[in-house]
């Protein structure tokens, strides 16, 4: 009875190992999947594997040529910087130099014209002094401002730093009698000797 079952399982177990090869589980295109195949390694050939070398070599000069470029470049644009940023420290210098000129040259122009104005300011009081002591009436100040707007010119000038000019024309009946405003500086030459 040991030999008959030993007979009947031995068919089904090389039927089960040839199902086991031939069978395949469904693909979703219906086709049988199929087995992996072995691939063999492909032969290179020494023309490709120099062409490789070739390529490998010209990569990695274009690398490191690239990166001494670049920090070549790198050195390059930190010196521009840094002499960009003297020669705007430079020009910021000489700007704040040119301002403090101007405005020096704006605070002498504004204390001679208040020197010159006091000069004369006491000249005209000495003068209606001299009026006065004489007996005779000074001109009022209203008469003065209508003479002004009609003899008195002005205009723009580049020679002093407020940029204006005034005269009294040469048509005005006290023009003989107008001195001239720089007789009244300290250190200037009456103008008439000049």
């Amino acid at each position: 009875m040991y030999s008959t079952s030993v007979r009947t399982v031995q068919p089904c177990v090389t039927a089960a190992r040839r199902l086991q090869q031939t069978w395949a589980p469904p693909t979703y295109f219906n086709t049988p999947a199929q087995a992996p195949r072995a691939q063999a390694a492909p032969a290179r050939k020494p023309l490709l594997e120099g062409a490789l070398f070739v390529a490998v070599g010209t990569l990695a000069f274009f690398a490191v040529d690239n990166y001494r470029e670049r920090t070549a470049a790198e050195v390059r644009l930190q010196k521009q910087l840094l002499e960009s940023q003297r020669m705007h420290e430079v020009f910021t210098r000489q700007v704040n130099a040119a301002r403090r000129k101007r405005e020096l040259q704006v605070l002498n122009e504004r204390k001679a014209t208040q020197i010159r104005q006091m000069k004369m300011a006491l000249h005209i009081a000495m003068l209606r002094e001299q009026l006065h002591d004489r007996g005779v009436e000074a001109v009022g100040v209203d008469q003065v401002l209508q003479e002004f707007d009609r003899h008195v010119r002005m205009e723009n000038s580049i020679s002093n730093v407020s940029g204006t000019s005034l005269w009294v024309v040469d048509d005005a009946p006290a023009k003989p009698y107008v001195p001239n405003v720089r007789d009244y500086d300290p250190t200037g030459t009456p103008a008439g000797t000049s």
